[in-house]
C-alpha cells in the first residue's frame, strides 16, 4: 500500500510539471519577440515580446517599457524577466540607449523618451494600447526612468514608473564612491557617473552622506563648475520634481542596497513635501537583503507586487 501511494504521490508530480510545462511551452509558441532600431545609433534598439491580444475586449493590451542598468556603461539584458511579464499579458519592450562613453547625459534620457515615442507610432503592430503604459527601471536605469517621470509632464509619457534601486542622484553616488568605505561597486558608480557628465563635481560640501546644499533637497551640487553643476543637476529627478504633473512612482530598495533608499525618500519628500503630488504619488519600499536592480524581482514575492502596482495603474 505504501509502495502504491508513494506512486500516486510521484505520478501527480510528474503529471502537475508536465501540466506547468506544457502551459509554459505554449505560452512561449504565441510569443512573438524581435527586435527593432527607434533611432540610428546601433544602441538606439528595443526588444519586444508581446502575445496576440485578440481576445481581449478591445483587442488591445497595456505595455511595459524596460530600461536596463549596468553603470550607463553596459547592457544588462532583460529578456527572461521580458517573457515573464509578455506571458502576464503585457506588451514588453526592452530598450537600450547610448552608453555613457557613447555620449553624455541627457542623451540616455533622450534615447527614452525616443523610444517612448516609437513605440507609440507602432503600437497597433503589438496590440498595445498606449494609454495604458508603464515604464520600468533598474539601478542606473532608474535613473533614467524617474528622470522621465520628472521630465516635463511625466503623466503625458507614461501612467506609472517603477524603479528598482535606482539611482536617483548621481551627485549622491559620487559622493558614496568617495567615501573612506565605499565598495568596489560603489566607486565604480561615481566614476562612470562622472563619465556620464562629462566632468567631476567640486564640491565643498564635506558630508558624504548628504548630496544637497544647505536648505535644500533639490540634489544640487554646491559648488561645481556652472555648466558641470547644471549638468550633474539635471542628472538628478530631484531637480525636476513638480507634484501631480509627474508620473506616479513606486520605487523600491533593499535593507542593504548598494544604492540607499534615501535616494528614493528624497526624491519622495521633493515631490509631496515640496511640490503637493498626492501623498501616494510616489511610493517607496524597502524588502530585507541586500539585492540591487532587477536582482530585486528575485526576492520572495518582489515580481508580483512589481506587477500588482503596475496592473493598478495600466488596467
Amino acid at each position: 500500500m505504501r509502495r502504491l501511494w508513494g506512486c500516486l504521490v510521484l505520478c501527480a508530480a510528474a503529471v502537475t510539471t508536465l501540466l506547468i510545462s506544457d502551459a509554459r511551452d505554449s505560452a512561449a509558441a504565441d510569443r512573438n519577440e524581435a527586435t527593432y532600431s527607434y533611432g540610428a545609433h546601433t544602441r538606439q534598439t528595443l526588444d519586444a515580446y508581446w502575445n496576440s491580444a485578440r481576445e481581449e475586449p478591445d483587442g488591445t493590451q497595456p505595455g511595459i517599457v524596460i530600461l536596463h542598468g549596468g553603470h550607463w556603461s553596459e547592457d544588462t539584458g532583460w529578456a527572461t524577466w521580458s517573457r515573464t511579464f509578455a506571458d502576464a499579458g503585457y506588451a514588453v519592450f526592452a530598450v537600450d540607449y547610448r552608453l555613457n562613453f557613447d555620449a553624455p547625459w541627457p542623451a540616455q534620457r533622450t534615447d527614452a523618451l525616443s523610444a517612448l515615442d516609437w513605440i507609440r507610432d507602432h503600437a497597433a503592430e503589438f496590440d498595445l494600447d498606449t494609454n495604458r503604459l508603464a515604464l520600468l527601471g533598474s539601478s542606473t536605469g532608474g535613473q533614467i526612468a524617474t528622470g522621465v517621470a520628472t521630465y516635463r509632464s511625466g503623466t503625458y509619457r507614461v501612467d506609472g514608473v517603477v524603479a528598482l534601486s535606482p539611482v536617483v542622484s548621481p551627485y549622491r553616488a559620487w559622493q558614496a564612491g568617495n567615501a573612506a568605505a565605499a565598495t568596489d561597486g560603489q566607486r565604480e558608480l561615481r566614476d562612470n557617473a562622472v563619465i556620464l557628465a562629462r566632468c567631476s563635481p567640486a564640491t565643498t560640501d564635506t558630508d558624504a552622506d548628504t548630496d544637497t546644499a544647505p536648505g535644500t533637497n533639490t540634489g544640487t551640487v554646491p559648488s561645481a563648475q556652472p555648466d558641470c553643476r547644471e549638468t550633474w543637476d539635471d542628472m538628478s529627478a530631484n531637480s525636476r520634481a513638480s507634484g501631480a504633473d509627474d508620473a506616479p512612482m513606486y520605487l523600491l530598495h533593499s535593507k542593504n542596497d548598494p544604492v540607499p533608499v534615501r535616494h528614493s525618500r528624497d526624491l519622495e519628500a521633493a515631490e509631496e513635501t515640496d511640490h503637493n503630488m498626492p501623498a501616494n504619488g510616489v511610493t517607496v519600499d524597502t524588502v530585507p537583503g541586500s539585492a540591487h536592480g532587477g536582482a530585486l524581482l528575485d526576492e520572495p514575492g518582489v515580481a508580483d507586487q512589481v506587477l500588482g502596482w503596475i496592473a493598478e495603474r495600466t488596467r
